[in-house]
């Protein structure tokens, strides 16, 4: 560990544990101490974001989110900004859930009261993409880690994430060093939302992964380690 004064905060997405990080948790444990938020039970994106802050207990960090993580990310944004020294959005949106989006959240509540298992085993086959070099491995962990979380907790996120409110406005002050990562071929988050992030937060940049599809973590590692590192280690914070 070069540094155990820094801190990383990785922020995992809806229907996801620590799991997710788990190809990225060793490389970046290299650069200093790194903290993978447990948010379950909270009932709305302002309780999730409440319970990262506690597991941070006021330090300096920089700051990940991964899709719902990443709408966690712009709370805590909003509300602690000089306490975070670079952020980074991966398969990232800010916009609310529109009509049609929320009607397909309540399908997905409504299936996974009785098919629960196979809800998962679709949605591995949704999330990721056929062209990603861990495919198969990345699919089966979305079904592992959505039966460590449960259905409850599946749904309880879901409703989260579909009250969440549109964070457009809050991009243009944010003073942040940001890098943003996507897939080419994400349906979750799709690259024009990520694109949109990146055009209204001042001096942020992105990168789009070829090919790739939304859970880029885990199907496609060596490109998230290869950007989370290039953004750890860039001067790119103000003095």
């Amino acid at each position: 560990m070069d540094n155990p004064d820094k801190l990383t905060v990785l922020i995992p997405g809806l229907g996801n544990t620590g799991q997710l990080w788990r190809e990225q948790l060793d490389v970046l444990s290299e650069f200093g101490r790194v903290i993978i938020p447990d948010y379950t039970g909270s009932l709305t994106i302002e309780e999730m974001a409440d319970q990262v802050l506690q597991d941070i207990a006021g330090a300096r960090m920089s700051l990940v989110g991964f899709s719902l993580g990443g709408y966690i990310a712009l709370e805590i944004v909003k509300r602690v900004p000089g306490q975070i020294e670079r952020l980074a959005f991966i398969s990232a949106s800010p916009f609310a859930d529109n009509d049609v989006a929320k009607s397909q959240r309540i399908r997905l509540i409504e299936k996974a009261a009785v098919e629960y298992e196979a809800l998962l085993e679709d949605m591995g086959q949704f999330i990721v993409s056929p062209n990603s070099p861990n495919m198969a491995e990345a699919r089966s962990l979305v079904v592992e880690m959505g039966r460590e979380l449960g259905a409850a907790e599946f749904c309880a996120q879901q409703r989260a994430t579909m009250g969440r409110i549109d964070c457009c406005d809050i991009l243009p002050s944010i003073q942040i060093p940001t890098r943003i990562l996507c897939g080419e071929r994400d349906l979750i988050t799709p690259v024009s939302g990520n694109e949109y992030l990146a055009k209204h937060i001042p001096n942020a940049t992105i990168e789009i992964v070829e090919g790739a599809g939304h859970l880029l973590p885990l199907e496609n590692p060596a490109s998230v380690n290869s950007f989370l590192l290039s953004w750890l280690t860039t001067n790119e914070v103000p003095s």
